[in-house]
């Protein structure tokens, strides 16, 4: 299957990749983020998370081993710091929980046991099955899946795949290919990996809520034919809500569609106050440790984050893909 990237698309990709790695803005962006992070180590040693009734959800992309032959693909984790990240966590208390059973206590109106923090993996790469899912079975620790389903089964990159040797002969066909049908059944059965709606076609949906409401619908038909999924949570393709690409209107049309919840890629912890559809996300990156992301759950590094920023007037303005 083959999509045709749009302009708006294409802009994005230029618009994003600056973030991951990129010069300037991008630069300052990581420098800020691992100073917030080391400020906040100590803090979190120190005292409980400044959020008591808040649960940090980790996102991912894609998991890539290191190839001397290629360059390194956007928005990607090595297998092997996945797996230290988590037995890091892990061995300082952290307990992962599906997303769904967080809704549900937020639905009851109850607090999760401390330390409790959930795993996602963004857009559906075959990487997810290959390399995630042995590491997630081994630990026993679920995660969420957002599938853009148009891409499901396809051989080729995605369309919004902003790294440039996606689909190319020299890099590893796990990096980008998409996943297929039967790889999402057979890690569904396995009851460590949920899956959940990140639109059907992952477009670029700013000031277009109709159209993101009929192609999360889309989606949603999908999700349920092939896996017989209801009512799953969903996340905004790239997220930024400072950016337009989540909140307000669009918000609004993804509500109506039958979701459990909408993320974003703000950088916060996950209010369980607060209204589901409004909850953002923590990105875990390469140089992330298990130190670091229990930094980043705490609540401490969201706090010196945002006071960082608002003193300084600084903000990449980027989301993810």
């Amino acid at each position: 299957m083959n999509i045709a990237t749009t302009n708006a698309d294409a802009a994005n990709l230029v618009f994003f990749r600056n973030a991951n790695g990129g010069t300037g803005a991008g630069n300052l962006h990581q420098w800020m983020e691992r100073a917030a992070v080391n400020a906040s180590w100590p803090l979190a040693k120190a005292w409980s998370r400044p959020q008591q009734m808040a649960v940090g959800i980790l996102m991912y992309h894609r998991l890539t081993p290191r190839r001397v032959d290629a360059s390194t693909p956007t928005w990607s984790v090595t297998p092997n710091r996945f797996g230290a990240q988590l037995r890091g966590l892990l061995k300082r208390g952290y307990r992962a929980w599906p997303l769904r059973r967080v809704l549900e206590y937020q639905q009851a109106g109850r607090a999760t046991p401390p330390k409790t923090f959930v795993i996602t993996f963004d857009d559906g790469y075959e990487n997810n099955y290959t390399q995630a899912w042995p590491i997630l079975r081994e630990l026993q620790t679920p995660a969420t899946i957002f599938l853009a389903t148009a891409y499901l089964d396809s051989s080729q990159a995605f369309p919004f795949d902003d790294w440039p040797a996606a689909g190319r002969s020299r890099s590893a066909a796990e990096a980008w290919r998409p996943l297929s049908t039967d790889q999402c059944r057979e890690m569904q059965r396995s009851g460590v990996i949920e899956f959940g709606c990140h639109t059907h076609t992952h477009q670029d949906f700013r000031s277009r809520p109709d159209v993101l409401a009929s192609d999360v619908a889309t989606c949603l038909q999908e999700l349920q034919n092939r896996f017989g999924i209801e009512a799953p949570p969903f996340a905004f393709p790239y997220g930024m809500r400072r950016q337009g690409f989540s909140g307000g209107a669009l918000t609004d049309a993804v509500r109506n569609t039958g979701v459990s919840c909408a993320l974003s890629t703000e950088c916060e912890l996950a209010d369980l106050r607060q209204d589901p559809f409004q909850w953002g996300r923590l990105a875990a990156h390469q140089h992330d440790t298990g130190r670091s992301l229990s930094a980043k759950l705490s609540g401490w590094h969201t706090t010196l984050r945002n006071l960082w920023k608002s003193c300084s007037h600084t903000d990449s303005g980027r989301g993810e893909p």
